[in-house]
C-alpha cells in the first residue's frame, strides 16, 4: 500500500513507452496504476516535456477506475419467457450451508440438474439429506480430492456434463475465513444477485437470451473493489492464457467474477472445458490466499468468453433499468467494456 500511496510519476516523451513495457512485464500492479490514469485522463499539468499525474492514493484510483462501472438492474422491469436448458454446478466445501443453497436454487423458476462436489463421505451424506426433496431436476453429487477448491471441482470434476446445457450457474459455499470481519456479507451479496429471487433469476435468464452475452455476474462487493487487480496472479494467468491460444499482456484492463460464482453459456468457456487440465495441475490445499491456479482461473474466466466471441455483463439492484427488451440489448452495450482491448 505504501508504494501505491508514495507514487508520483512524470513521464517525458521520449521515455513514456519504455517505462510502460518495463512496468506491464515486471510490475503489473503498478502499470494498471499510473498508465490507467493516463489514459482516463486523470487530472494532470502540461508542463511541457512531461506530464505530472495528480494520484493521491490507491483509494483514489479505484474510485477512478470503477467510476463508470455499469451494471444492469435486475429484476427487469418487464417479464419475458425464456427456454433454456439449465445445470448448476455447486461445490459445497461447507455442508452447514448446503440448505441455503437448495434455497437460492429453488428461486430458479423452471427444471434445474444441479451437480454437487464436496470432499468427504461425511459432507456427501449431510447434503443428500439436504437435497434429498428437491424436485426441479436431477441431484447429482460426487467426491473429489480437496485440490483446486470449486474451480477444479467444477471445471476438471463435471467437465463432462456442460454439453448438455444452455446455460450454468456456477456456486459455492464461501466463506473467507482469512478476513471474516471485513469480508461479512460479501457471500450474501452474491447469492442475492445471482439467485435472491424468482424475479432476480428470471432477469438473468433474459439477460443471457441474449445471444452475445457469455457470462453474467454480480457487480463487485464495495469492501472488495479496491481489490480487483492482479494480485500475485498476473504470470499465473498469462501463462494460463497461453496454453489455451490467448495473449494478454498488462495493458488490458482486468475485470473478473470475483468470488467465482456466476452464469455462464458452456460454449463461452469451451477453450477451458476443451483443455486437458487435471486435478494434478493444481496445488495441494494449504489454505492459500491468492496466487494459485485457481485464482489465475477466477482472473481469466473473462478472457476466454471475449475470446470465444462473447460479451459480459454485471448485474445487481441497483444498476441500469430496462424497461424492454430493446431497452435491455442496448444497456448490455453500453454497460460493457472489453477485457481484450489494450487502454
Amino acid at each position: 500500500m505504501n508504494l501505491y500511496r508514495s507514487v508520483r510519476s512524470f513521464a517525458g516523451k521520449n521515455f513514456l513507452q519504455p517505462f510502460m513495457d518495463f512496468c506491464a512485464l515486471n510490475y503489473p500492479a503498478l502499470y494498471e496504476f499510473i498508465f490507467y490514469n493516463v489514459y482516463h485522463k486523470t487530472q494532470r499539468e502540461d508542463c511541457g516535456e512531461v506530464y505530472f499525474l495528480r494520484v493521491n492514493d490507491l483509494e483514489d484510483f479505484v474510485q477512478l477506475k470503477r467510476k463508470n462501472d455499469l451494471a444492469l438492474k435486475v429484476p427487469l422491469d418487464f417479464s419475458s419467457p425464456v427456454d433454456l436448458k439449465i445445470a448448476a454446478i455447486v461445490h459445497i466445501f461447507y455442508p452447514e450451508l448446503a440448505g441455503e443453497l437448495k434455497n437460492l436454487l429453488l428461486n430458479i423458476p423452471c427444471a434445474v440438474d444441479v451437480f454437487i462436489s464436496t470432499t468427504s463421505p461425511e459432507k456427501k451424506s449431510v447434503i443428500e439429506k439436504v437435497f434429498g426433496d428437491f424436485a426441479k431436476g436431477r441431484v447429482t453429487i460426487k467426491i473429489f480430492e480437496n485440490r483446486g477448491r470449486d474451480i477444479a471441482a467444477s471445471f476438471v470434476g463435471f467437465k463432462e456434463i456442460y454439453k448438455n446445457y444452455d446455460v450454468c450457474v456456477h456456486l459455492h459455499s464461501k466463506k473467507s475465513p482469512h478476513a471474516e470481519r471485513r469480508l461479512a456479507g460479501w457471500r450474501d451479496q452474491l447469492y442475492k444477485n445471482l439467485l435472491g429471487s424468482p424475479e432476480i433469476v428470471s432477469g438473468i435468464l433474459n439477460i443471457l437470451a441474449n445471444k452475445k452475452i457469455g457470462a453474467v455476474f454480480p457487480q463487485y462487493f464495495d469492501p472488495i473493489r479496491i481489490f480487483i487487480n492482479w494480485g500475485e496472479n498476473y504470470l499465473l494467468t498469462k501463462n494460463f492464457l497461453s496454453g489455451l491460444g490467448i495473449e494478454i499482456d498488462n495493458r488490458h484492463l482486468l475485470e473478473f467474477p470475483a468470488g467465482s460464482m456466476f452464469w455462464f453459456k458452456p460454449k463461452a468457456l469451451a477453450p477451458l472445458l476443451d483443455s486437458d487440465l487435471t486435478f494434478n495441475d493444481f496445488p495441494e490445499e494449504h489454505g492459500q490466499v491468492d496466487g494459485t491456479l485457481a485464482h489465475a482461473i477466477e482472473r481469466a474466466f473473462l478472457f476466454i468468453v471475449e475470446a470465444s466471441g462473447f460479451i459480459w455483463a454485471k448485474v445487481d439492484g441497483a444498476g441500469l433499468k430496462s424497461s424492454s427488451r430493446a431497452e435491455l440489448d442496448a444497456n448490455i452495450l453500453k454497460a460493457w467494456h472489453s477485457v481484450l482491448k489494450k487502454y
